[in-house]
């Protein structure tokens, strides 16, 4: 039986017959030659992002290209998981009711995907492929940042759990934030403005990721203005 190719290889492969140039490959994919030999080599693996283009480029179906990298990622010697497959089953296989309390007996949807993960034995880099995000992003998840529409319906679909009930459960978590501290605040109000603002910056931060660097150039020189405009209302005050 002949053995099945690797990503690596696969890759190699649809370049030649496309009759490309690593040169061009690189210029097509926004990255240095050198970076794109070394994935070519079967050296290192592309980001979620260039596996998309990748795939765009190629007409090769992203969900299945990005289950055979996941799969040799996780067959690497030391890699904690035993692949793709396992790592999907494990994590669908811990009823959601085993990571339903956080800190102070809350619960959150990032406490309950920690308490999987724990569970599981799972990495932070393998469960970050299975959902396409970078491992910083699915960090930021498990500390409270709030998903956006889209990577919330991903972690229903990856984790076998019901999308509305999520959708529920980030509600209330955004509710809970916005509760005034009454005792020993001098100023009611103060709170609840100080947690609808953190809760704004966590859902701006979760939509922030996925921009193209042009998009969060722009977002993030219209930040700097707010910025200034604080330090200007903190020195009138």
């Amino acid at each position: 039986m002949q053995k099945a190719k690797r990503f690596h290889e696969l890759l190699r492969d649809a370049r030649e017959q496309a009759h490309q140039s690593t040169e061009v490959m690189g210029i097509l994919l926004n990255m240095d030659e050198d970076d794109y030999i070394a994935i070519e080599r079967g050296e290192t693996y592309p980001d979620n992002d260039t596996l998309k283009r990748l795939c765009m480029m190629l007409e090769w179906n992203y969900y299945d290209t990005q289950r055979t990298v996941i799969n040799e990622i996780a067959a690497r010697p030391g890699t904690a998981a035993s692949g793709g497959e396992a790592a999907l089953r494990a994590l669908q296989s811990v009823p959601m009711e085993d990571g339903q309390r956080s800190l102070g007996g809350r619960d959150s949807l990032g406490a309950r995907m920690r308490e999987v993960r724990r569970t599981t034995g799972q990495t932070v880099e393998i469960i970050s492929m299975l959902l396409g995000i970078s491992p910083d992003l699915y960090r930021r998840l498990e500390e409270g940042a709030a998903p956006p529409d889209a990577l919330l319906r991903r972690i229903s679909m990856v984790y076998d759990w019901n999308y509305y009930d999520l959708q529920a459960l980030l509600r209330t978590e955004q509710a809970r934030s916005l509760q005034p501290h009454r005792i020993g605040t001098a100023y009611p109000g103060a709170s609840a403005q100080s947690g609808r603002l953190r809760a704004l910056m966590q859902e701006m931060e979760g939509l922030f990721v996925g921009l193209p660097d042009r998009d969060q150039q722009f977002v993030l020189t219209q930040l700097e203005l707010v910025h200034q405009t604080l330090l200007k209302l903190r020195h009138a005050s």
